[in-house]
């Protein structure tokens, strides 16, 4: 681990909340500053019932994205060499260019960089595919994507910075081994607290909801899978919380039809939805007439008979994305009219961001967000992975590597699967040079078997 990770976890409580503030205020002078104010106000002034007026944005945008990626990614000099860029004047003209599967963005990445590592700040997505791709973005990319989803949730009455909020994510901020039960940790620096999602399973859930009563956050937001086990530890036990939250913005997974059920019940107030992906995927965002919009102003998503989105990104100058298959689906409504008022697209449904599993006897289920979190490490060196569960106590982690990666890496995998699934689960991993594939020939990244046996058995 590295040193900084090791103090910290055999810090104090008081002195890793002390840490965890420092770096907001690290995250706060970097993310939140001059582009990210001039750009929530300039989406607070754009006039979003004006459909022609956002579309002609839409297609400035698309013309000046195409111009810089073929400028200055060498990717795309060799990728556009057939294609008279001169004729792509706005959306509609999308479809002369070639489209960009993920695979061949993840064998031509270094080519795709249009800053060093030092102009930029570094991502690595690591998806549910197992795949895991080092992304450069600009700062003025990141600050403008921040200010979007901060004047989303703006409309529902909260605002960034200034009202309380808790945030369930997958921060590693319990160290492990810890007995005490506090499962949370607060960043002052943008009034935060964060609670952790690895965590908030079984007994753990009463000492969530007890600090949840002392704070009393005006907004939640992080992993539904998570707050909805806060949710329904609420109504089971008729729990009378001291708060009423404004709203509640779930991330990263699919929002499930009863994760929002239990959830607006025991919280007494809306869930609103938004999408965006790791790479820079343009947002689709719920309204407060509770319908999903399409938000033309932060890029371009061709969607297909399928539901399949292709998508050309408008903050990603750093790495740029035009017409990427992001891997997941969403569907336009017929019914394009909403009371909001909003000229946006209305989007019926989103699908993706599967909800496989990992069962750890001690631990509870893991879903694929969590476990894709493992591969983040090792940016391209890891070509794909696979975790197949044939017990309940034992885990193999196939791998396809390339020459950098080493058996060093084994120790960084075993770190973070038993800090999420305890260290009484048995670890296996393999390097192979295939993943395995199911009867229809699709590669999953979760195989879990014990579940496929509880359910055959009507478990």
């Amino acid at each position: 681990m590295p040193s900084l990770m090791s103090i910290y976890n055999h810090s104090p409580i008081i002195l890793q909340n002390l840490f965890t503030t420092l770096q907001g205020f690290k995250y706060k002078k970097r993310r939140f500053a001059a582009v990210y104010q001039a750009a929530l106000e300039e989406f607070k002034a754009r006039d979003y019932s004006d459909q022609a007026a956002l579309a002609e944005y839409q297609n400035q945008r698309v013309r000046s994205l195409i111009q810089f990626a073929y400028a200055n990614a060498p990717f795309y000099k060799e990728y556009y060499h057939n294609c008279d860029l001169d004729k792509i004047q706005g959306v509609a003209d999308l479809e002369c260019l070639p489209v960009l599967p993920k695979e061949i963005v993840r064998q031509n990445l270094e080519k795709m960089y249009t800053i060093s590592d030092a102009e930029g700040l570094e991502n690595n997505t690591s998806g549910t595919t197992g795949k895991s791709m080092r992304f450069l973005y600009r700062k003025d990319d990141v600050q403008r994507r921040l200010a979007y989803l901060d004047f989303f949730k703006l409309q529902h009455g909260f605002i960034a910075q200034k009202m309380k909020r808790a945030s369930f994510n997958s921060s590693k901020i319990v160290p492990p081994g810890q007995k005490r039960k506090v499962f949370w940790r607060t960043n002052l620096a943008i009034r935060q607290r964060i609670y952790s999602g690895y965590h908030c399973k079984g007994e753990n859930v009463r000492y969530y909801v007890e600090n949840l009563n002392k704070y009393k956050p005006v907004s939640l937001d992080g992993y539904p899978s998570a707050i909805y086990e806060v949710a329904r530890y609420i109504l089971d036990h008729n729990i009378q919380l001291t708060f009423t939250p404004i709203a509640i913005f779930p991330t990263a997974e699919t929002l499930l039809p009863h994760y929002r059920t239990t959830i607006e019940k025991a919280f007494h107030c809306p869930v609103r939805d938004q999408y965006a992906s790791s790479e820079g995927a343009p947002f689709i965002t719920e309204c407060k007439c509770g319908r999903l919009h399409y938000c033309m102003d932060t890029g371009v998503i061709e969607f297909g008979a399928d539901g399949e989105m292709i998508v050309t990104c408008f903050e990603t100058h750093g790495t740029p994305l035009i017409r990427y298959q992001v891997g997941d689906r969403a569907f336009l409504s017929k019914d394009q009219s909403c009371p909001c008022g909003s000229r946006l697209p209305v989007v019926d449904r989103i699908e993706g961001r599967t909800l496989d599993y990992i069962q750890s006897p001690r631990n509870g289920k893991f879903s694929s967000i969590y476990m894709s979190l493992v591969s983040s490490d090792f940016k391209n060196s890891v070509k794909a992975m696979q975790f197949i569960q044939e017990k309940e106590d034992e885990l193999e982690v196939r791998l396809v590597t390339d020459d950098r990666y080493s058996a060093d890496m084994d120790k960084i995998i075993l770190y973070k699967l038993h800090y999420s699934l305890g260290e009484e689960m048995k670890i296996h991993i393999r390097v192979v040079d295939s993943l395995e594939k199911d009867p229809s020939g699709k590669q999953r990244f979760i195989i879990n078997r014990v579940a496929q046996g509880n359910k055959t058995a009507g478990v």
